[in-house]
C-alpha cells in the first residue's frame, strides 16, 4: 500500500469521479458541488444501499458519498461525472481554499484539475492528447518527471497513467479510506444534475 489512495493502485476502476477540498468539511463540499440538501444524511452501509442502491451507477443517479481524510474533504460520485460536466464545480469547491478533481473513465485517460481560491491553477488531461491548462499549467511538471513520466509523449513511467495521478494527489495530502466507502457510516446524498442537462 502507498499513501492515502493506496487501495486504488492496480484496481480496475472503470469510472472514478472524485472531488477533494482542503480545510472544509464534507457537508460543505457537497453543498458547493450542488447537492440536493433534502437527500443528505449520514447512512450506515446497509441503509445507503437500501435507499440509494437502485441509483448507483445509473446515468442521472448522481449518488455521492463524502467524508474526510486528514485536512481534506472528499466526495465520490457513484456513476456520474458532475465534477467534470459542471466546469464551475471545481472553482466553487476551491473558494477560500484548494480543491482537486480526479476523474478516470473506461476510455483511457485521466482528468486532474487543481484549483485555488476559485481559479483553475493546473488542469492535466490525458483523454485525447496530453493537455495542460490553467494559470500555472506546469505546476506539477517536476513531480511528474520525478515519477519517470513524460505524459506529452504518452509515457507514464512505472506507475502508469492512473496511478501517476493518484500519486500527485497523495503528494498534496489527499486520501480516501476504503473502509469509509464500504464499512462505516458515510455522509451521502444526490447531486443536482448540471444546469446543461
Amino acid at each position: 500500500m502507498t499513501g492515502g489512495l493506496g487501495w486504488m493502485y492496480g484496481r480496475d476502476l472503470p469510472l472514478l469521479s472524485l472531488t477533494f477540498a482542503r480545510q472544509i468539511n464534507a457537508r460543505e463540499l457537497l453543498a458547493r458541488m450542488g447537492v440536493d440538501q433534502n437527500t443528505v444524511a449520514v447512512r450506515e452501509p446497509d441503509d445507503f444501499h437500501n435507499e440509494l442502491g437502485d441509483l448507483l451507477n445509473v446515468d442521472g443517479g448522481y449518488v455521492v458519498s463524502a467524508g474526510h481524510y486528514r485536512s481534506w474533504a472528499w466526495a465520490w460520485e457513484h456513476g456520474s461525472w458532475k465534477c467534470v460536466e459542471d466546469r464551475a464545480l471545481l472553482l466553487r469547491a476551491s473558494i477560500g481554499t484548494a480543491a482537486l478533481v480526479l476523474h478516470t473513465h473506461e476510455k483511457p485517460g485521466v482528468v486532474f484539475q487543481y484549483a485555488e481560491e476559485g481559479r483553475l491553477v493546473t488542469g492535466l488531461d490525458t483523454t485525447n492528447d496530453f493537455a495542460q491548462t490553467g494559470s500555472d499549467p506546469h505546476r506539477f511538471d517536476t513531480e511528474i518527471q520525478a515519477l519517470g513520466a513524460r505524459p506529452e509523449e504518452r509515457e507514464y513511467g512505472p506507475l502508469g497513467p492512473d496511478e501517476m495521478f493518484y500519486r500527485l494527489a497523495e503528494n498534496l495530502g489527499i486520501g480516501l479510506p476504503l473502509d469509509d466507502l464500504n464499512d462505516r457510516p458515510v455522509l451521502s446524498g444526490r447531486l443536482l444534475p448540471p444546469a446543461s442537462r
